[in-house]
């Protein structure tokens, strides 16, 4: 809806969520980011922009470079979209990379945001705190897995990770295990809090989908990357296939490129032919009915965040087994909600898991998931630790100044650490959760 309006009320304090690259795919931080956006905008004060940093696309010649704030690329459920893209693309990336940050930093100023969050530390976190040290305004720092992981060895991301945890007024983190790597790198944890993902049932398509009339159905939902460890899981079912000849495996989702040949190589070497279905990238409104089709949901991942799709999986009211990495021992209770095996990367334990999977208590097993659900990861608690955390960061700042006037100098002082926000707890109450829509669909 290009050039729509919302009307913001002066009272609501304006937020902006702040990512790198398009939120319409299908990755984990993508759909976790719409999700938070979604139910910030429906349920709370604070009125929400989302901002989508594009240094890898260019503006047509005729275009201004930056962005009219009363003229967003899309509005959804309430929330508008910015896409903020590079002069050209025949820049250099690092010049890219500045332009979209000059756009940022003119957006914030423009629409007075009261307090930004970038979602993935090294890049879009990067990018949310200098912006607002900038305008003079509290940053949020979102770890969300692989950027408190792999991009900690990578030559160009680690500065810009360190950097943004060490000047970033608040730092969350979707699991203990990645909170705990960050404050061993910068000693951020007393700024930081716990806050793991959610899950919105309305989200997600009805039905069952099937792609094999094998049994029993082993599968697994992701975009298989090297991280997530296809090749472990085909291995694995390689000596479950020994005991079921009718067993199928199906992974659905696209396959990166990292791992494409890891993963066709393994099915290749196991000799699996046909009894391996890879289904391609698929709707993520579609995830919970290909899950359905499964007797047994795996995550088999080496490292992780706090995985949507184990959560899908519970939805599902199919048993998970997942290895016992990033947050899924915070997550769920080993032998009770889901088979957690140990240690990550291993086909035996993998193979065991399975094997428990198929021979427990199918029924007991997913109706305790379905009770964590309901108790533990609905999207109001989710969006009220979030709140939380906002409203210590904002509860004495004011929005930043209007473009007409000029910016105020860079001052570690426009960025106070808020005392007593910790792992396990928060400097302030929460605004409670209206629990009603503020917005259409």
């Amino acid at each position: 809806m290009p050039g729509a309006q919302v009307t913001v009320p002066a009272d609501h304090p304006r937020l902006a969520l702040v990512v790198t690259g398009d939120i319409t795919n299908p990755g984990g931080v993508e759909s976790s980011t719409q999700r938070i956006a979604r139910s910030l905008s429906r349920h709370t004060p604070f009125a929400v922009d989302l901002i989508m940093l594009r240094p890898d696309l260019g503006r047509s010649y005729d275009q201004d470079f930056y962005a009219d704030p009363d003229a967003p690329a899309a509005i959804h459920h309430g929330v508008r979209r910015y896409e903020l893209r590079a002069l050209s693309t025949s820049a250099f990336p690092a010049e890219r990379a500045f332009h979209a940050h000059l756009g940022l930093v003119d957006l914030l100023r423009r629409n007075r945001y009261h307090l930004v969050h970038g979602l993935y530390a090294s890049t879009a976190g990067f990018h949310a705190t200098y912006a607002a040290l900038e305008v003079g305004i509290p940053a949020v720092v979102g770890l969300r897995g692989n950027d408190i992981h792999a991009d900690v060895f990578h030559s160009s991301r680690f500065a810009h990770l360190r950097w943004a945890l060490e000047h970033a007024t608040s730092v969350t983190a979707v699991s203990s295990e990645a909170l705990r790597r960050a404050d061993l790198l910068t000693g951020c944890g007393p700024r930081g809090r716990v806050i793991l993902n959610s899950i919105d049932p309305a989200a997600y398509l009805p039905g069952t989908i099937r792609h094999s009339e094998g049994s029993p159905v082993i599968g697994s939902l992701a975009k298989f990357r090297g991280k997530k460890a296809a090749q472990t899981l085909i291995a694995a079912f390689a000596r479950l296939a020994e005991d079921h000849p009718r067993a199928r495996l199906v992974l659905v989702g696209g396959i990166g490129g990292d791992a494409q040949s890891d993963v066709l190589d393994a099915v290749t070497a196991s000799d699996l032919g046909s009894r391996v279905v890879l289904t391609g990238p698929i709707d993520r409104t579609e995830a919970v009915a290909h899950i359905r089709g499964m007797d047994v949901f795996v995550h088999a991942a080496i490292h992780d965040g706090s995985p949507n799709a184990v959560l899908e999986a519970m939805l599902a009211g199919t048993p998970v087994v997942a290895t016992a990495v990033g947050a899924i021992p915070e997550m769920v209770v080993d032998g009770r909600e889901a088979v957690l095996v140990s240690p990550a990367g291993s086909p035996s334990a993998l193979y065991e898991g399975i094997v428990a999977a198929l021979v427990a208590d199918r029924a007991a097993l997913t109706s305790a998931a379905t009770e964590a659900l309901r108790t533990r990861f609905a999207p109001e608690r989710e969006i009220t630790e979030l709140v939380e955390v906002y409203e210590a960061c904002t509860g004495t700042v004011k929005p930043c100044v209007s473009a007409s006037s000029s910016p105020p100098p860079i001052s570690t002082s426009a960025t106070p650490s808020p005392p007593g926000i910790s792992p396990n707890g928060s400097a302030k109450a929460a605004t409670p959760w209206s629990g009603e829509d503020r917005t259409s669909a």
